[in-house]
């Protein structure tokens, strides 16, 4: 929970997490459920099973569910892995996985593509998937297209008759499939809970779809009428409970019971149903163990954010069909591993980075997309060179597109896409709170909000740019700072909220300042990748040079920056 006087914007739970409500032991919940909606001064839970009467009394705690299931899923899968025989398909599909026997490229057949607009890269990568009758692998860096090119690549599965579970890391990987997929008119059920998807994908979670039948009404029509029995049979009678009274209570709670038993018995089998008909299920890389799918067997897995899904995690979804194939970027977020002993053992690193290093993996098993459709080419111009070995090319729809010409006026103390604020000098030092291990910059967020309201005043609406810090006490201060904007739309959070993302102008406050050149996990320049691809037309980065230019990563970011004239020193405009 927040302490107190910071109010629920700074609540460490997202919408979507699962969470448990207790009163004197947190061992001990009353209720479990997950946060469906969270506002500034409220939130709302969808509480698993009946609300405890204790509910609705005041002072109950609520904290986030321990990740233990997902952990007993990935066990789970690992044990299923080690009884596969190695002559089944899926027995096949794991030594290609484990690196024990190459992806063998199957012979492409002729394809009419169904989406005209893909490239020769996303064309490649889905003939490849197709073909292929074990494991293929798509390299898509920020903007290529890789959402696209995998659902083509899902439709051209269905068109053959396919079953295809597409799956991913993160919710909002699915999400974005499912979108895709929905409006070129693919029939998807999207498993999970209602309140970790999309508003946009609820409609094709099953639990909605479930709703929409004439079983569901049915069965909530026996529901009604079973609680209405228990409701008139716990009434005494004016004689009290006699041994008569008692037995029609007997029998009444029995008839509520059968009532009960079959409403559910119907809505099982009509969720079953749905699924049998279903050409396409979504779910997450853990969600995919719900016991709803029980032993369902799919022609295809489609996991998309393989480079985050820790390989026992990623075995829960690959394991339920004999091909796959594993999309992601190495440069981007890794997998959140906590335990040293674990990343020691190599659970830091996934089958996808192993298997896109092995050599000969490119144009055999491995595509790389190399058209990207975000940035501006100045925007792209560094992460291309510093992390992607200049292999990409900026389309020509995004190229040379400026803010200008969305009517938006040019500034001319920040000329270009892309300005770098240098704050070494300052003083602008970083600190930390005494009860708060993570680390805060009053002088660069105090800068960075200048910077956020200069664009607005600009002419950019505020729900069209992203505040990115790496650090969580910067994100809060910034949210301090910037409340009014926060009202208006603009979106100010950590790294990890804004992967898969885009935004037309981005400011990135990287915080870090102070003599001893620590860094902290900015050493880790995949998170940094990640937050300078996101912005479209805009970005400015707000670092100490001091601090960071130690380090050849962020020394290369500040030549790169006086290079290309986006370099300017933070006692400029002040």
């Amino acid at each position: 929970m927040p302490r107190k006087g910071e109010g629920l914007r700074d609540l460490r739970v997202g919408e979507g997490d699962p969470v448990a409500l207790w009163f004197e032991d947190p061992e001990q919940p009353e209720a479990r459920g997950v946060l469906a909606r969270r506002r500034a001064d409220r939130i709302g839970v969808v509480l698993d099973g009946d609300i405890p009467e204790r509910l609705w009394e005041e002072g109950f705690r609520l904290d986030r569910e321990s990740p233990e299931v997902t952990l007993d899923r990935g066990a789970r899968a690992i044990e299923q892995a080690r009884g596969l025989k190695a002559s089944s398909p899926e027995g096949r599909l794991l030594d290609q996985l484990l690196g024990l026997q190459e992806p063998e490229a199957g012979r492409p057949a002729p394809i009419t593509f169904l989406d005209p607009a893909l490239e020769p890269d996303q064309q490649r990568a889905v003939a490849r998937g197709v073909a292929s009758d074990g494991l293929t692998l798509v390299l898509g860096p920020p903007g290529t297209g890789k959402t696209r090119t995998l659902a083509e690549l899902v439709r051209q599965a269905v068109v053959r008759g396919e079953r295809v579970l597409i799956s991913a890391a993160s919710n909002t990987a699915v999400d974005n499939l499912v979108l895709r997929l929905d409006g070129a008119g693919v029939p998807v059920v999207r498993l999970g809970h209602p309140a970790r998807v999309l508003p946009a994908v609820e409609g094709r979670t099953l639990d909605v779809l479930l709703e929409q039948t004439d079983a569901w009404r049915l069965a909530r029509a026996w529901t009604r009428q079973a609680e209405d029995i228990r409701r008139r049979a716990r009434k005494p009678s004016r004689g009290g409970f006699d041994r008569e009274a008692r037995e029609a209570r007997r029998a009444a709670f029995h008839e509520a019971r059968a009532l009960l038993r079959d409403a559910r018995d119907q809505l099982r089998a009509t969720q079953h149903m749905i699924l049998d008909r279903a050409p396409v299920i979504a779910a997450t890389a853990a969600g995919a163990d719900s016991v709803l799918l029980g032993g369902q067997r799919f022609d295809l897995v489609v996991l998309d954010e393989a480079t985050q899904a820790p390989d026992p995690l990623a075995l829960v979804a690959l394991l339920r069909a004999p091909r796959a194939v594993l999309a992601g970027d190495p440069h981007q977020l890794p997998p959140t591993v906590i335990a040293r002993e674990a990343l020691a053992l190599g659970l830091g690193t996934t089958f996808f980075e192993r298997l896109a290093l092995r050599p000969g993996a490119e144009g055999r098993w491995v595509t790389t997309l190399r058209v990207q459709h975000r940035m501006h080419r100045a925007l792209m111009a560094f992460p291309n060179h510093a992390t992607y070995g200049g292999v990409l090319a900026a389309s020509p729809a995004v190229a040379g597109a400026c803010m200008e010409d969305l009517g938006i006026p040019e500034d001319g103390g920040r000329p270009g896409p892309f300005v770098a604020v240098d704050s070494a000098g300052r003083g602008w030092e970083e600190e930390r709170g005494e009860d708060d291990p993570s680390t805060r910059n009053p002088g660069h967020a105090g800068r960075t909000a200048a910077e956020v309201r200069r664009l607005i005043e600009r002419g950019v609406a505020a729900a069209d740019i992203g505040v990115i810090a790496p650090y969580y006490a910067q994100v809060r201060l910034l949210r301090d700072l910037l409340a009014p904007e926060l009202a208006q739309g603009l979106e100010i959070s950590t790294v990890d909220a804004f992967q898969g993302r885009e935004k037309l102008a981005m400011v990135v406050d990287l915080v870090r300042s102070n003599d001893a050149g620590e860094l902290g996990f900015l050493q880790d320049i995949r998170r940094t990748n990640v937050a300078l691809t996101r912005a479209q037309r805009f970005l400015l980065v707000l670092l100490d040079g001091g601090t960071l230019g130690a380090h050849p990563y962020y020394a290369a970011l500040l030549a790169h920056a006086q290079d290309s004239g986006a370099w300017m020193s933070a006692f400029v405009d002040d």
